[in-house]
């Protein structure tokens, strides 16, 4: 920890001083509406880097930037239509920038009740890549940003999603409208899971806690989906240097289309040696992944846009794992190679068709030996193909039509050797169709009528899943209220011993309180989820009886204006969450549950020195667990869970920029649970083991860089 509070303090004080000679150039304006009435708290910023201000009270700005030559100035402000121009820096002339009102029309009013705009939409929560990793406790991970939004639980020991009382299979993610089976990349047992995608190749993300779209399938909880960039109107190359490996990236772009690429390359044996030399015996391979990301993009006509996207990755690891209960050793070594596909197609004709159809194709295979017992054999492959097409049109100024169809193909391929040998196999399909009704009843009431026919193959089973969603807004205050059902198949190792498990269901009752001011966001939201068809059994033995509800409470702050530089975000969550589920004959407050879960997040942009600071306090209360000594069900439950965790982001030059992050500076020992033996010791009692992370502690160096070109730092090689 010594090592990594050291890291810290020279890496901050080496920026300072380079802060302190730092060469910067100014940019004024002011910002007014077309009746050249002063606009005050609108954002002012260089697209692609951390420089950025606001306007004061009589609508003028001044901009500290080191950018130098070619840049786009951009300026936002809720209410008005983006504002965005080309300029050279250094510039002596002062702008004069007039922001036109943004009015609302049907093809974009969205009815979604618990969506979070992080990037790409008009709410702007987060504004862009930068400003999302800049959260303290990322570490510059997508999923890991998530967890200080209201309505996220603190992760367990794996790191995955958990949303408002669901597991997190229950959470889905999609990058262009195209399902991504296997987001998540593999690490060891214990230690947090990392999103395979960086925040940096998508130029949209939105996060939808509940009540999303019937255009999405087979999430019961949350859905995630990702836009890639249209187009890339700059070649660029950038390479990036970290504590645990290196990257490099490039777009060429030429009239009409574009090609991106990216490598990176991950080993955590020198920072493991460094910080934690006396475990060095206990890895037989360091952990290493070796991923590759490729796009092409091409612009067929004015409104049509025809994208491929490639994502390769390779995971490699070995290490001496023990099991307590009992105590025995394994040299686990594990190896996967994990690929998805996409190509969409999407074009608007003149008569105001949006037409858009897309195939992905996701592989994921493992080989695990010594897995559970010593010389064990495990084997998995799954494969995803899903095919979509859909189309919308607005009819008249009150009514938009969606319609699409989509179907997703799977395969998974499971055997497992020891002294017997047992294989399995299932294949099997999900085919869907939708329909999507938008009203617009009057200038401030909006309605979406939909609903989704879907038949799963496995258990021949049909379902109607309809959706409803109501929003008024008055006086700045928007009210939602939705309800929605969703279903989602039973897990596939499951599946596997009971292929005629029902389809869970889950049905949503939201309702929320939305208000933005100038430079505040409020919120809160009320839920109610019934589950039905859970799995529950043991032992290879499984059925569909299992049933619950999750509901709760998500309140939201942030305040952008503070102190000049300051803003931060308030956001709780209350979940009372029971099922039966598993081998849990009646309801019970699950295992990953955490009733209640706080997060303070700061951040600090010191422009003149072109520094972010972010620091995050995440809490939660306990995790119910079961234990064998007591009477009772469910009837114990974890210490209390708290992670304090720094970031710093620093632009050394136009093309340079510094990223360093520390978790749990604290160093606390959080518990997630406990493992039980199954006989009694001498005592009478039975014995038991922490479940806890394997590290307390993660801390990340970077150095990104942009080679070449006279445009200003851009941290994404897309």
């Amino acid at each position: 920890m010594k090592t990594i509070y050291t890291c810290l303090i020279i890496m901050s004080f080496t920026m300072l001083v380079a802060n302190l000679y730092g060469q910067t150039n100014l940019i004024k304006g002011l910002v007014s509406d077309i009746n050249d009435i002063p606009l005050a708290f609108a954002n002012v910023s260089i697209v692609g880097t951390i420089d950025g201000t606001s306007s004061e009270d009589d609508g003028t700005f001044v901009l500290e930037t080191s950018a130098s030559g070619a840049a786009v100035l951009k300026v936002t402000l809720l209410g008005y239509e983006d504002y965005s121009i080309e300029i050279e820096v250094p510039q002596s002339e002062k702008f004069i920038i007039k922001l036109r009102p943004n009015a609302k029309v049907l093809s974009e009013v969205v009815v979604s009740a618990s969506s979070f705009q992080l990037k790409g939409g008009v709410q702007g929560d987060v504004k862009n890549a930068v400003e999302l990793v800049t959260v303290a406790g990322s570490d510059g991970d997508l999923y890991r940003a998530m967890a200080v939004l209201p309505g996220v639980q603190a992760a367990g020991s794996d790191g995955k999603l958990l949303v408002r009382g669901g597991e997190s299979r229950e959470s889905q993610t999609y990058i262009d409208g195209m399902h991504v089976l296997n987001p998540y990349s593999s690490m060891p047992e214990n230690t947090a899971a990392r999103g395979r995608y960086s925040p940096f190749l998508f130029d949209g993300i939105s996060f939808q806690l509940g009540g999303y779209s019937s255009e999405y399938s087979q999430g019961l909880s949350s859905i995630l989906p990702l836009s890639t960039k249209d187009e890339s109107k700059f070649s660029k190359l950038g390479i990036n240097i970290l504590n645990v490996g290196a990257g490099a990236g490039g777009t060429k772009s030429w009239a009409g289309g574009s090609a991106s690429f990216n490598l990176d390359y991950t080993n955590l044996g020198p920072y493991e040696n460094l910080l934690y030399p006396s475990d060095r015996q206990t890895w037989l391979k360091p952990y290493s992944t070796l991923a590759a990301q490729n796009q092409l993009r091409f612009s067929l006509g004015e409104n049509s846009v025809l994208k491929t996207y490639f994502a390769y990755d390779k995971t490699r690891f070995g290490r001496v794992t023990k099991n307590n209960f009992p105590t025995t050793e394994r040299n686990l070594d594990f190896n996967e190679d994990n690929t998805y596909l996409n190509t969409t197609f999407h074009t608007k004709s003149k008569s105001g068709f949006d037409f858009f159809s897309g195939i992905a194709l996701s592989m994921n295979d493992r080989k695990i030996n010594s897995g559970l017992i010593a010389n064990d054999r495990v084997k998995m492959k799954e494969s995803e193909l899903h095919l979509k097409v859909k189309g919308s049109k607005r009819f008249s100024n009150i009514y938009r039509l969606g319609i699409g169809a989509e179907s997703m193909i799977r395969k998974y391929d499971f055997s497992y050797a020891d002294t017997l040998s047992y294989g399995s196999d299932i294949y099997h399909s999900i085919d869907g169709v939708y329909a999507s009704n938008d009203f617009i009843l009057t200038s401030n009431l909006f309605l979406n009528v939909s609903s989704r026919l879907e038949y799963t193959s496995i258990n021949k089973s049909w379902n109607i899943l309809p959706r409803i969603s109501l929003s008024y807004d008055y006086k700045g205050y928007t009210l939602l209220a939705t309800y929605g059902k969703y279903q989602q198949l039973a897990d596939k190792d499951y599946l596997l011993y009971n292929n005629r498990l029902g389809t869970e269901i889950c049905e949503h009752y939201l309702f929320g309180i939305h208000h933005q001011s100038q430079n505040k966001i409020y919120r809160a939201e009320f839920y109610h989820k019934e589950y039905n068809n859970l799995v529950t059994g043991g032992n290879y033995n499984y059925r569909s009886s299992g049933n619950g509800f999750s509901n709760g409470i998500d309140l939201f702050f942030s305040d952008t204006r503070f102190l000049k530089h300051w803003q931060y975000t308030l956001a709780y969550s209350y979940n009372n969450s029971k099922r039966s589920y598993l081998e849990y004959t009646e309801r019970v407050t699950p295992t990953y549950i955490t009733q209640h879960n706080a997060a303070v997040t700061i951040k600090y942009d010191l422009f003149k020195y072109k520094t972010i600071w972010g620091i995050t306090n995440r809490f939660a209360s306990g995790r119910a667990y079961h234990d064998p000594n007591k009477e009772g069900t469910m009837n114990a439950e974890t210490p209390l869970f708290n992670s304090l965790d720094f970031c710093v982001t620093y632009l050394a030059h136009k093309k340079v920029i510094v990223y360093a992050s520390a978790s749990n500076i604290l160093n606390r020992s959080n518990v997630f649970g406990y493992n039980y033996s199954d006989e009694k010791n001498a005592q009478g009692k039975f014995d038991r083991v922490a479940v806890q992370s394997e590290r307390n502690q993660f801390f990340v160096i970077g150095l990104f860089i942009t080679l070449g070109g006279d445009k200003a730092y851009d941290p994404s090689t897309f």
